[in-house]
C-alpha cells in the first residue's frame, strides 16, 4: 500500500471512530427524569446526558382564563428522534415521531 492510501485509510477510519454526530431513534423511558433506550444499541441515557428541545417540552397557555395545551411534551413509550453529539456525550431529542 503507497503512503497515500494508507493516509486517507487512516484519515477515514479516525473519522468514524470519532462519530461526532448522528441521528436516530430512540424510546422513552421516563418523562423525569428523561431517560431514553436508544434503539441501535439498546443503551439506555438518562438526563443530564438526554436534553430535550423546545418542540417537545410540555407547553401550555392561558386564553380567557382556561388552559389550553399546545404540546404534550413526552411520555413513556414515545418514538423520538434524536440528535447524537460529541462522540455520544450528548442526546438532544428533536422530536417526536
Amino acid at each position: 500500500m503507497e503512503l497515500i492510501e494508507r493516509l486517507q485509510s487512516i484519515i477515514i477510519d479516525t473519522t468514524r471512530a470519532l462519530d461526532l454526530l448522528d441521528t436516530g431513534y430512540a424510546t422513552v423511558i421516563s418523562a423525569s427524569p428523561l431517560t431514553l433506550c436508544i434503539e441501535a444499541t439498546r443503551l439506555n441515557v438518562t438526563e443530564p446526558v438526554a436534553v430535550m428541545t423546545d418542540n417537545v417540552r410540555y407547553k401550555a397557555v392561558t386564553v380567557q382564563g382556561e388552559t389550553v395545551v399546545i404540546n404534550k411534551g413526552l411520555k413513556p413509550g414515545d418514538k423520538v428522534l434524536y440528535l447524537k453529539a460529541d462522540s455520544g456525550q450528548s442526546y438532544i431529542v428533536i422530536s417526536k415521531v
